[in-house]
């Protein structure tokens, strides 16, 4: 099966490419000075040309607080060229699986999100994702998966975790926000339920993320409970806690964004891993934890 793939160069892109070796999959995944993808015309003639069965979109506009004042450059890609994108797929006949995000919600209603819940998205980000998911499923109806997915980590881009490990032996201590409460998702899961749902005609908005919930500080307290040990007795950090208030950034970010994944689970046959799961497997995957640690955590 020939997979079109669009944002190969990011680190969920990276881990559907590296995943689909293994499988029976064909992955082409263009480059930007190849196409780009912000260009209707260009993406037109790849997909025509390529005529995969499925085409999975993982480019996004993703620097949340450059999106405030880089308005223009987020919608371009995160509205407009995924609405190329599905208008391609329907001109190709073919199927569409699209990656968003837990900004299109408020994170009000201090529960886990379904994917019925109301939408209301804080800043230029979340808003820019929504419009992009409005269009694709507008575009190409049932034909069209949008995938939500939120705070992903894995081995390119950058991510929380990352930024943790990097952190951690250089500052003396580190404020990190405990109001804000999400699902942490490693990417390498994610892109084995991508490909998942490649052989399925499913259609529709479906949450992806790895299960549970955690803070971001009890997030960071958990990275570096693991990562410690490899750090070989060098002074880390002393994690802070602080708000979103106090931290202040320039886009707001949802407060309570857990995924509710009863669908996923039903769709996939099997429950998402929970993010401890997806966490120690990462930290083990690049080096940090030993393999039979990470078996422990599970």
């Amino acid at each position: 099966m020939r997979i079109l793939l669009f944002g190969g160069s990011g680190q969920l892109g990276f881990e559907v490419k590296k995943r689909a070796r293994d499988l029976e999959f064909e992955v082409v995944s263009p480059v930007t000075a190849e196409v780009d993808i912000s260009e209707r015309e260009q993406v037109r003639k790849c997909v025509a040309a390529i005529n995969p069965e499925v085409v999975v979109n993982s480019a996004a506009y993703t620097a949340v607080d450059k999106a405030e004042h880089e308005r223009e450059a987020a919608f371009r890609i995160n509205r407009d060229a995924a609405g190329y994108v599905a208008e391609a797929c329907r001109a190709a006949g073919c199927r569409m699986i699209h990656i968003s995000t837990d900004y299109v919600f408020d994170g009000s209603l201090g529960r886990e999100l379904r994917e019925g819940d109301p939408t209301n998205p804080l800043g230029v980000y979340g808003k820019s994702k929504l419009e992009g998911e409005q269009r694709v499923l507008e575009t190409l109806d049932d034909r069209a998966l949008v995938l939500r997915t939120q705070a992903l980590f894995g081995q390119k881009g950058v991510n929380f975790v990352q930024s943790m490990l990097r952190l951690f032996p250089e500052r003396s201590s580190l404020k990190i926000v405990d109001d804000q409460w999400v699902s942490p998702t490693w990417a390498g899961w994610l892109a084995e339920a991508i490909l998942d749902f490649v052989r399925m005609p499913v259609g529709g908005v479906v949450h992806a993320s790895c299960s549970g919930m955690v803070s971001w500080f009890d997030f960071a307290s958990e990275i570096q409970r693991l990562a410690r040990p490899s750090f070989k007795g060098q002074p880390l950090a002393t994690l802070e806690r602080t708000t979103a208030a106090e931290l202040n950034r320039p886009a707001k970010r949802p407060t309570f964004s857990a995924f509710d994944t009863s669908l996923i689970s039903s769709l996939l046959g099997r429950p998402p891993i929970s993010w401890q799961e997806g966490l120690a497997s990462y930290l083990a995957e690049i080096g940090v934890l030993e393999q039979e640690e990470s078996q422990q955590e599970k």
